[in-house]
This record gives structure tokens, sequence and C-alpha cells, in this order.
């Protein structure tokens, strides 16, 4: 089977969608059962059928959250020491969340065969700073290379708990941090790109911020596979961000050489529009 930039950039393949928001409003009153493997796989298949993104992609950050707000021990086994990177530590060691997950790919590989499925987490300097504050709401984290590097250690770790054959890819997401990523930082989520080649999963960072392509150009040609950003890059695979103004009728991004489209529908988007502005993304 082809990697799964492959797959992304063939050229027949529609935009890789992400209806979380939209259709957990939609299709689930905004109560997406993401503690529920049966009613997480429903829903799923539900968007998927509705919608038709190239890639099904699992939100892990907001699973956890879920599973934190079902589990208030855990909270509070978080908060037991101010480390910054205690909380995150704290939350991947959880054995009763990596079951829950193992067994939530593994039903939504078998049920959605035909595409590939993708693991999206926060990038670790991002994963640090929003289990920090899941610990101590309203509290920064004072994240540093050290924090960073230890994070993805533990991500790492964490990651081993996907069934190997099933996942296709894992997502990076940077877009809940208002800096642009550097080669430095880049270079500390090495342990995460060790394992997704170790078990054949390729790896891309989703990217927004504007002024990332002098950190993308130079960024090896191994780590990461792909990139998802404002403006695509020559010589890396890229996938284009469809930016929020396409929704209310503009234009959407011409495709880049060789790339893809990345469109996140917006939660109050209007559900008899939505799939009008799709046809157009085709």
């Amino acid at each position: 089977m082809a990697g799964l930039s492959e797959r992304l950039t063939g050229p027949d393949n529609g935009p890789w969608l992400d209806y979380i928001g939209y259709a957990g409003k939609l299709l689930a009153g905004g109560k997406v059962p993401w503690t529920a493997v049966d009613g997480a796989l429903a829903w799923l298949r539900q968007a998927q059928g509705l919608l038709r993104s190239s890639v099904v992609a699992v939100p892990i950050a907001t699973i956890a959250a879920a599973w934190l707000d079902q589990n208030p021990t855990l909270r509070s086994a978080m908060a037991a020491k101010s480390r910054t990177i205690f909380p995150l530590r704290t939350l991947l060691a959880d054995p009763g969340l990596r079951t829950h997950l193992r067994g939530l790919f593994e039903a939504t590989g078998a049920s959605l065969s035909a595409l590939p499925l993708v693991a999206v987490i926060p990038s670790p300097r991002a994963w640090v700073g929003l289990a920090y504050d899941q610990a101590f709401p309203g509290t920064e984290a004072e994240i540093d290379e050290d924090a960073i590097d230890s994070a993805a250690s533990y991500i790492a770790d964490f990651l081993r708990e996907l069934p190997q054959t099933i996942v296709a890819g894992i997502l990076l997401d940077e877009s809940a941090l208002a800096t642009p990523l550097s080669t430095e930082v880049t270079s500390l989520y090495q342990p995460i790109f060790n394992i997704a080649n170790h078990y054949r999963w390729q790896v891309g960072i989703l990217a927004p911020q504007a002024d990332t392509a002098g950190t993308i150009a130079a960024a090896s040609a191994g780590a990461p596979d792909f990139w998802i950003t404002t403006e695509p890059v020559s010589a890396k695979t890229c996938g284009i961000i469809v930016s929020d103004g396409f929704w209310s009728g503009g234009s959407p991004p011409a495709r880049p050489e060789g790339g893809f489209r990345y469109a996140a529908i917006p939660a109050d988007a209007q559900p008899e529009s939505v799939l009008e502005r799709l046809s157009s993304l085709q």
C-alpha cells in the first residue's frame, strides 16, 4: 500500500478535512462520545459518510480531554507535582487511556479500512502547555528545550500503544501556538520521527503560522515527511490550508503541485452551504 503522503497527493484525491468541530456540533450536539468506542466509531462513520475526507483523522488530544472529564482522579494525579513536564507525563502513562485509544483505532481501522487512518496530536511543545493547563487551570507553563525534548520522548513511548499496522501516519498540530517553529525545536521532535520510521508511519506537521517557510525549507527531507501550511514550499510535500474566507464564498487556493488541500470546516458553518463549498475542493 502507498504511504500516506503518496495517497494524499494522488491526482484524484480530494481534500483532507478537519470536520471535528463542525460534525461534532451537527451530528452530536457538540458532545461526541469519545470515551465510548462504539459511540465514537458510529459518529466517525456518520461524519465521514457525509463529508468524505481523504483521511480519517482521530484527534487524540480531544479524546484525552474527554477522558479527563470522566476521570477526575487522573486530573488530580497530573497536578501532584508542579514540574513542567509532569502533567503530560502522567496523562500519557495512564493505562486506561492507552487501552481505550488502542481499541478505538482498531475498531476505526477495521470499519474504515479504505482510507488512511491518522493520529492527530499536539506537537510536543504544544502538548506540554495543554496538559499543564489541564492540571493547573489558568497557569502558563514555562516551556524550554529540555521540556520539549522530554515531551517528545514520552509521546514516542505513548505512540507505541497504537496498532502498528492500522495507523498510516501522525500529524503534529502546532496550530494552538502563536510562535512559528524553528529548526532547533523541530529537531527536538526526533524521538517521534524515529518511532514513526520504525513502524513505517509518516509524520506531518500542521504549522499554520505564516512565517514558517524558512524552517520548512531548512528541515531535512525525512523529518517530517510532509507539512500543512498557509503557503507551499518548493521541494517539500505540502498541504495548503484553505482559509476561513473560503467558507463564506471565497475562492479555494490552488492545489500545490505534488501536494494537497487541508480544510477545517468552521463549527458554525451553515450545513446548506458546506456541501456546496466542498464540491469546489474535489
